[in-house]
């Protein structure tokens, strides 16, 4: 069933009014959460040392969610679970279960979030320092001059204190006061350290903070608008359209093409087709499309380029071995799924978000308790917001969106005044200003902090850097007479979905749940399943209705001529309830058929059959066939544990394998037909299976054949690693992980012909006969592969071997 009634918009009293009446609405009796479970590795606390503790170790509740997690063993997730009991001040009562999880109840709703703040001040103060000095751009002032790149990178992207008030005060009264609660709840916690300093996190004064500010509403508002802009649409620093530009310059129109289509032939939609195609760009044609890429591709070639750019930049499996070879350098994917029984009765849920695995991590467990309010899931420090979770009667997961929310236009600046340009005729001042960026070394080596190490030699000083702005958004870089800019189509209003995350949090049913996604401004995906046996899907967020004469995977001329069409209704967004099939699943996947790639944000998408959500798919579509809750749990155990694109090569590795053969290439091939795909399963030494390692080997050889058949254009249109000489303030050097194959890698998987997978096999038996030192596939084998995942102050966490699971997993079952 497809969904598409027009709403009221997220402002003033119509938020307030579409709210009190998804409140009206009644639930059908009996109807409940019937099973909830969650993991969140390592644990809940974030409090890594005290300056009293000789050992260095904080809560006891920092790792002790590690080996359930290895194990896959969850932990209850229902509401009051029993515990110790704190009570804070009147009105606000906080119980810890087993493993730390708080369950904050207010006697009113004002007072819950005040508590809410006082327990994750509690749990991650020293967390909620860097979070607002990460998104304020002040996080060089206490973690070194290396962080002044990221600093900048927030001084230019996002918003002035004034802007961030500006859009606080536009809130509905009953936000504001939460924010406010929020703020207050945290600051007694801030008051409580001051009094008891062996409740001082030592990471404090490591990087010489003696005592942290007072909090402030602003603190959260900048948390929560980064976190609005940059998660659901892997909105990170780099400027696609820029690597893109690169590559056309560099290998044509035909490169482009193949490393960044437009539209991907057997691109796997979360949306059955037969549920709804939903257009990116309604009513452009396919001729309007080729014919964009020829005007774009014309004006591109004459557009300068940073200068000092590589022919080919660093590939991201060379990123990855600059690290020792057990370390992680960048999360996967999140994901989940949803199935229904054939009666319509009963329905089951799986979430797992992944923001990649730190200690502490960087989103907490919450649950939360007021006269007509509770709920309980995940939430960000800093953010009086539940992003997942379940109210008793529906469960709602996300993962990022990954869809194209922005576009850089050229804008021409005058000769000799580059802080002026041209725009449909007139002469326009840029807005300016300089920002002055201070750096200092902590007086001790913090390992760890936001990622990574603080130079130990003490440095301090500071840098002015000019930040300036067009009609369409912050300048992200300039060449020759060219100013490139930025247009977000979320520019002040990531905070609209506030409005929409509340709703969702009150739902009783799944019609609700259609009413407040489209509230959202984001672009992070929804899924949902209520106590009623259903289950939906919606892809939320302001999408830009584009010039159709010019090609979105390049930069728009700023000049006036490929401005938007606007922004499509919310009422036409991405959605289904109760698909025919009984079953839907998410890997951040493109949402419906005839959805384009934009600039190529999520590059693995444009996989087709080798990306990730092809290995989900077939579990869950088994699973609806006799669903259940040990089932839901069976499908994390398998998925989480294999290599995703071992199984779509199959076919294509067996047809290699046929005789007549060279010996090497046969060991490779039929190795990798012996393997399962299974990372996770290991012999009595402790070692896997030799596909693993000849999988890695074989992929590898994949890869550099593109290349070679590419040019130099690949490195610019492949992989977000290129784009680290645009923006070196980036820091996720690896997107991906082991075991799932880069854009090119899959992109040799899928083209190369049966001489392409011998030649790949060859070279990769080379490589692995002088790995190992011997030509017998038996010995081809190595440990469990880890996550090299660091705490806080030089904390050691836990040894953690290597999944592909959410950093925060939740499994629900709902029903009668």
């Amino acid at each position: 069933m497809v969904i598409g009634a027009s709403l009221p918009g997220v402002r003033g009293g119509l938020l307030l009014f579409a709210c009190a009446a998804i409140l009206a609405l009644p639930a059908s009796a009996g109807a409940r959460v019937v099973r909830s479970v969650s993991i969140l590795p390592p644990g809940q606390s974030g409090f890594v040392s005290a300056p009293g503790l000789a050992d260095g170790t904080g809560s006891p509740h920092l790792y002790d969610q590690t080996q359930p997690f290895i194990d896959f063993r969850w932990k209850p997730a229902t509401f009051h679970l029993p515990g110790s009991v704190e009570t804070p001040r009147a009105g606000i009562r906080i119980v810890r279960d087993s493993f730390g999880v708080p369950a904050v109840t207010g006697t009113t709703e004002q007072l819950m979030w005040r508590g809410a703040g006082y327990a994750m001040a509690q749990d991650r103060l020293f967390e909620l320092e860097l979070f607002r000095r990460a998104t304020t751009g002040t996080l060089a002032s206490i973690a070194g001059r290396e962080r002044v790149p990221d600093d900048k990178v927030v001084r230019r992207n996002f918003y002035t204190a004034a802007e961030l008030d500006r859009m606080f005060g536009a809130l509905p009264a009953q936000f504001r006061q939460r924010f406010e609660s929020y703020r207050d709840g945290v600051n007694d916690w801030i008051e409580h350290v001051k009094a008891n300093p062996d409740d001082m996190p030592g990471e404090f004064a490591a990087v010489g903070i003696a005592v942290p500010d007072p909090w402030t509403v602003r603190d959260s508002v900048a948390i929560g608008v980064y976190l609005a802009r940059t998660i659901p649409t892997n909105a990170d620093p780099s400027s696609l359209e820029l690597a893109n530009l690169r590559g056309l310059q560099l290998g044509g129109g035909g490169a482009l093409q193949a490393l960044v289509p437009l539209r991907t032939p057997g691109a796997r939609p979360t949306i059955p087709a037969r549920e709804g195609r939903f257009p990116s760009q309604p009513g452009r044609t396919l001729r309007q499309e080729r014919a964009a890429l020829a005007r774009s591709a014309a004006y591109a070639r004459g557009l300068p380029f940073p200068a000092g750019a590589p022919a080919d930049p660093t590939s991201v499996r060379a990123l990855r071995a600059r690290s020792p070879a057990t370390r992680i350098l960048g999360p996967g994917g999140s994901w989940m799924f949803a199935v229904r029984d054939r009666a319509g009765k009963r329905a089951w849920l799986y979430n797992g978000p992944q923001l990649g695995f730190t200690a502490p991590e960087r989103v907490v467990e919450l649950e939360l308790h007021a006269p007509g309010f509770d709920a309980r899931g995940m939430t960000a420090p800093g953010v009086p917001v539940l992003g997942n979770g379940h109210n008793g009667r529906i469960a709602w997961g996300i993962t990022t969106g990954a869809s194209d929310m922005d576009d850089l236009y050229a804008e021409r600046t005058v000769p000799g005044e580059p802080e002026s340009y041209r725009f449909r005729g007139a002469v326009r001042k840029m807005d300016c200003r300089n920002e002055t960026i201070a750096y200092r070394s902590p007086p001790s080596t913090l390992v760890g902090l936001a990622g990574g190490r603080v130079p130990p030699a003490p440095e301090s000083g500071s840098e002015t850097v000019r930040v300036c702005r067009t009609h369409h958004g912050p300048v992200e870089a300039r060449a020759g007479n060219v100013a490139y800019a930025r247009r977000h189509a979320s520019w002040m209003r990531e905070l609209d979905t506030l409005g929409g995350l509340d709703a969702l949090s009150r739902a009783r049913n799944i019609r609700e749940v259609d009413a407040a996604v489209r509230l959202m401004t984001w672009n992070e995906n929804i899924m949902a399943a209520d106590s009623q046996g259903s289950i939906g899907f919606w892809h939320p967020g302001l999408h830009p209705l584009r010039p159709r004469a010019w090609d979105e995977r390049l930069p728009y001329p700023g000049t006036g001529e490929a401005e938007w069409r606007g922004v499509r209704s919310t009422a036409t967004i991405p959605a289904v309830i109760n698909p025919r099939q009984g079953w839907l699943a998410n890997w951040n996947n493109v949402p419906s058929a005839d959805w384009t790639s934009g600039d190529g944000t999520a590059r693995k998408r444009m996989d087709a059959l080798f990306f990730r959500v092809a290995a989900l798919e077939p579990e869950v579509r088994a699973l609806a066939r006799r669903p259940s809750f040990a089932g839901l749990q069976d499908v994390v155990r398998r998925v989480g544990t294999v290599a995703q694109q071992r199984r779509p090569a199959y076919r294509r590795l067996l047809v290699a394998a046929r005789p007549p053969l060279g010996r090497r290439a046969s060991r490779v091939l039929n190795t990798l037909l012996a393997w399962d795909g299974s990372y996770h399963r290991t012999a009595s030494d402790g070692t896997v299976h030799p596909g693993v390692a000849t999988w890695d080997a074989f992929r590898a050889e994949a890869e550099r054949l593109v290349r070679a058949r590419v040019g130099p254009a690949a490195g610019w249109l492949a992989n977000e690693g290129a784009l680290q000489f645009l923006h070196p303030g980036y820091h996720m050097a690896a997107p991906y992980h082991y075991f799932e194959a880069t854009h090119l890698e899959s992109t040799g998987l899928r083209t190369l012909d049966t001489a392409g997978y011998r030649l790949a096999a060859e070279r990769a038996f080379e490589v692995l006969a002088r790995r190992f030192g011997s030509a017998d596939p038996g010995r081809w084998r190595e440990p469990r592969r880890m996550f090299d995942f660091q705490g806080l102050a030089g904390a050691q966490p836990p040894p953690l071997p290597f999944f592909d699971r959410g950093t925060f997993e939740q499994l629900i079952g709902l029903g009668p």
